[in-house]
């Protein structure tokens, strides 16, 4: 049998399918991809060693603007696109994780008649999602959503092995409690913005360890302090931390959740985003897992971290009993049952 994976526009749309690989590897003879035409989305695929397929995709633009009119005659290009090469392929099943790439590719299969399953990571559906639902056979989500659509099913997330058998190492020479500051690939200007300012003050208690963003490295020098501009390495760096500071992106908080360590999550606000993650962030503060901030001011960051420092114990036994369910093998059951109603 053959798969495709799909999904991408940041990397939030790949880990996740490439968290699925190793089970995926068990029953599929071949995996593929089909991507954007972005070198680091093709470059992250093909560290796994999955055969990659980029197609020129329509993007919709958040607001008037005379490129939207065409999308849909891109969007049609971009569909035959994506047939020829699911035909070429001879392919079984198409697995998408959102994002703008991945709507010519559940359009395509579904005219194909090919089987489609989507995975929704946030608490309420993209865009994207929204539309390919419609031409999906099963929507796995990493929340539990309350919803009649009978083709909704609750798997909980795909996150990578690795999170799971992470191992600590030394960074500091003292004892002080670490604080590991995530901003992902691009940063975050606010998480950044709170180190930064107050980067004296905060050392004086902690150890920080700063993941800012490509090209964001400031030239700091403190014996408490390391930054990095992106790593390869997030589970021994969230393993070797005491709590996280992140945006409220579903993979990062339950990749911190499998790790069971105390977070607290400043989401992007409805003006950067549609919301999303302040449904997240809502959803982990309501289950205890995770303190949420609506904005990022000093006094009441250093009482979250006290709050969860003081609380780790109890935050951690139940982010345990959370993460329990296995999203990763959940997801490709229902990839495989879906197949056998062929």
């Amino acid at each position: 049998m053959n798969i495709v994976l799909t999904g991408g526009g940041s990397a939030g749309h790949i880990i996740p399918n490439l968290a699925l690989v190793d089970e995926l590897k068990k029953y599929f003879d071949n995996i593929y991809y089909i991507g954007s035409d972005k070198p680091n989305e093709k470059k992250l695929v093909e560290n796994y060693k999955i055969p990659y397929y980029s197609i020129s995709t329509p993007k919709l633009i958040r607001k008037l603007t005379f490129k939207n009119f065409t999308i849909p005659f891109k969007l049609i290009k971009s569909i035959c696109q994506c047939k020829k090469i699911l035909k070429n392929l001879n392919v079984d099943v198409v697995f998408s994780k959102g994002g703008y790439v991945s709507l010519p590719v559940v359009i395509a299969a579904h005219q194909l008649k090919i089987k489609v399953i989507i995975h929704e990571s946030d608490t309420s559906m993209g865009l994207s999602n929204k539309i390919s639902s419609k031409f999906s056979d099963k929507i796995c989500t990493s929340f539990p959503l309350h919803s009649n659509n009978k083709k909704i099913i609750y798997t909980g997330a795909p996150i990578r092995k690795e999170f799971f058998i992470a191992k600590q190492k030394k960074f500091f020479d003292n004892n002080k409690k670490i604080i590991l500051v995530i901003g992902g690939s691009q940063g975050s200007n606010t998480l950044n913005n709170i180190i930064y300012q107050n980067i004296d003050y905060l050392t004086k208690k902690y150890n920080i360890i700063h993941i800012c963003g490509y090209k964001k490295l400031k030239k700091i020098n403190n014996n408490s302090y390391i930054q990095f501009e992106f790593s390869n390495d997030m589970p021994t760096l969230i393993k070797s931390s005491d709590i996280i500071l992140t945006r409220g992106g579903s993979n990062a908080l339950f990749e911190i959740l499998a790790i069971n360590k105390p977070m607290i999550i400043v989401p992007l606000t409805k003006k950067e985003s549609r919301g999303e993650q302040i449904d997240n962030a809502k959803y982990f503060m309501q289950n205890n897992l995770a303190c949420y901030l609506e904005k990022l001011e000093l006094d009441e960051f250093e009482n979250c971290i006290q709050n969860q420092l003081k609380n780790s114990q109890n935050i951690c036994k139940l982010q345990n009993n959370f993460i329990s369910i296995n999203g990763t093998k959940n997801i490709v059951n229902c990839i495989l049952n879906t197949i056998s109603k062929n």
